[in-house]
């Protein structure tokens, strides 16, 4: 399978799962503010779950922000460079990245697994209280600390795709310039 398959594939899985969060987020608040306000009574899960939610979608729109260049970045120096020394550079610093962003993958799973038995307050309260369903089908703290494993695996994967990008680049005599953002269609404009 070609990489720009591969990225088009896990592109299109990303966003519908940030639709599929955002959506739910929106419900959620949506009818926390109707209960509040027009009923004067407040859920007692829903700004939890809101906060969780919250998580999830940074961690995994962290990926597209860094597609459009909208994460903090120091590209002066390797700007500065000749071409195929500031594409070097360019591959040097998001294999950095990557590994940074695998050693939080490591730690995040295993502080997950450590911490994370507890059932999620907010949905303990609403599955067992609310409906009475037996505490083994309430979702544990695991899934919240599992976003920050998850989202830097994604972020992980965007980088290494940037360096075989920036690799092809070395290879056709190009410079970083030439690499463009992914577009819709998962491959460099």
């Amino acid at each position: 399978m070609a990489i720009g398959t591969f990225y088009r594939i896990f592109q299109t899985v990303m966003k519908a799962l940030l639709v599929l969060l955002i959506g739910v987020l929106l419900a959620v608040m949506t009818l926390q503010i109707i209960m509040r306000y027009s009923f004067s009574a407040s859920l007692i899960w829903a700004e939890e779950v809101c906060r969780y939610l919250l998580i999830w979608v940074s961690l995994i729109a962290g990926i597209f922000a860094y597609e459009k260049g909208e994460i903090a970045a120091m590209t002066l120096l390797r700007d500065a460079l000749p071409r195929r020394i500031g594409l070097g550079l360019a591959i040097f610093c998001n294999l950095a990245a990557a590994i940074l962003c695998l050693a939080l993958v490591y730690y995040g799973w295993r502080y997950a697994e450590m911490v994370g038995s507890q059932p999620i307050p907010a949905l303990r309260f609403l599955f067992e209280d609310t409906f009475g369903w037996p505490q083994s089908y309430v979702p544990t703290v695991f899934w919240v600390y599992f976003s920050l494993p998850l989202g830097m695996a994604f972020m992980a994967v965007r980088l290494l795709v940037d360096i075989v990008h920036y690799i092809r680049l070395m290879a056709s005599g190009g410079s970083v310039g030439d690499l463009r953002p992914i577009g819709p269609e998962g491959v460099a404009e």
